[in-house]
């Protein structure tokens, strides 16, 4: 299948956490082929080198004309998030910008552009398409049914001490290393950004209607067992057990009726993102909770390197190896081996 090549629009939100979306893509990306990202607050380079210091090859423009003329794309996605979800001030007329260039419009927030008037009405003119991310699992209504308990998959679950910390492209980066181990992987994404990447198993939990939350991630996990039997699922966290605007967490532990699961923590963070007034919580509480919810052990933690030098990451893999026992590596540097060592040893003690 002819990958579409996509123009990823994070303006002035690509060096922070909104630019999650934009972050995902650049780093995993199987559903589209990511001809840029666009942020005019940026001098141009990689984007892959902006954000992690190793190059991919993927332009980092601070020009949308230059951005269509040099690299393209027939797909404008928007790499952004912003509190409550609606489209971010400004980005509206990149959006009209991009239809009316016959470009196909496709956004993950919780604001859906299609039903937009001004939207909607250039589209038509110009014969593109608006794919609203959400829209698709708004009235998926799958019902949990207990069938998980015949899946033999290990089934991990990520788990952070806060929204936009990494659980995501940590998942990312076992399924692949489990892969280059020759065992078989699935990652079951819970966002929108999973749905963007590629991956074939899983919903988007904040789109959907509480009562079929559990149902969904059900059965995303029975899916992927029946398309591909994998060894290992690596269930993507959101929000954290703990976060008060972003509870996130309980269904994926309890409805995924998981083996063991893995700590995603920011040392250095100060406070929850974008919200200066809540300090971040304590790690062992987390693990604590996450412990009695699921009856199942801590496997390894990843470090959210943010703000953090060489030397702070040493001091804090070690101290957080002296309290919990268990592997801690900082993934976009160190890579995930140690961790999915530890995830061999599970599933041979479960066999």
């Amino acid at each position: 299948m002819v990958k579409m090549r996509a123009l990823v629009y994070a303006d002035r939100l690509y060096r922070c956490a909104d630019g999650k979306t934009a972050h995902g893509l650049v780093r995993f990306s199987k559903k589209f082929d990511i001809a840029c990202v666009v942020d005019t607050t940026l001098p141009t380079g990689d984007a892959a080198e902006f954000l992690d210091g190793k190059k991919k090859g993927i332009p980092l423009l601070n020009n949308l004309d230059e951005a269509l003329e040099t690299t393209h794309p027939d797909t404008f996605i928007i790499g952004a998030v912003s509190e409550g979800g609606v489209l971010p001030k400004g980005y509206d007329a990149a959006v009209l910008w991009a239809l009316s260039k016959g470009l196909n419009v496709v956004s993950g927030l919780h604001q859906f552009l299609s039903d937009d008037p001004r939207f909607s009405k250039s589209a038509v003119q110009h014969k593109c398409t608006i794919m609203d991310v959400r829209k698709i699992f708004r009235d998926h209504k799958r019902f949990y049914t207990g069938e998980i308990t015949k899946v033999p998959s290990r089934r991990i679950a990520l788990i952070g001490t806060d929204s936009a910390i990494g659980k995501r492209t940590l998942a990312v980066l076992l399924v692949e290393e489990l892969k280059k181990r020759k065992r078989t992987a699935d990652m079951i994404y819970t966002g929108q950004t999973g749905w963007l990447q590629g991956w074939p198993h899983g919903v988007v939990l904040d789109a959907m209607i509480n009562d079929f939350v559990s149902g969904g991630i059900e059965g995303a996990i029975l899916d992927s067992w029946n398309d591909l039997h994998p060894e290992f699922m690596i269930i993507e966290g959101q929000g954290s057990l703990v976060h008060p605007f972003f509870p996130g967490g309980f269904e994926i532990l309890s409805a995924g009726q998981v083996h063991g699961f893995i700590l995603v923590d920011a040392p250095k963070r100060p406070h929850l993102d974008g919200f200066p007034r809540y300090p971040m919580p304590d790690p062992t509480r987390v693990v604590r909770i996450a412990e009695m919810l699921t009856e199942k052990q801590l496997i390894g933690i990843g470090i959210n390197k943010e703000k953090m030098s060489p030397t702070d990451i040493i001091k804090a893999k070690t101290h957080y190896h002296k309290i919990f026992k268990v592997p801690v590596v900082e993934p976009l540097s160190e890579g995930v081996s140690d961790l999915v060592d530890a995830l061999e040893v599970l599933s041979n003690d479960k066999k």
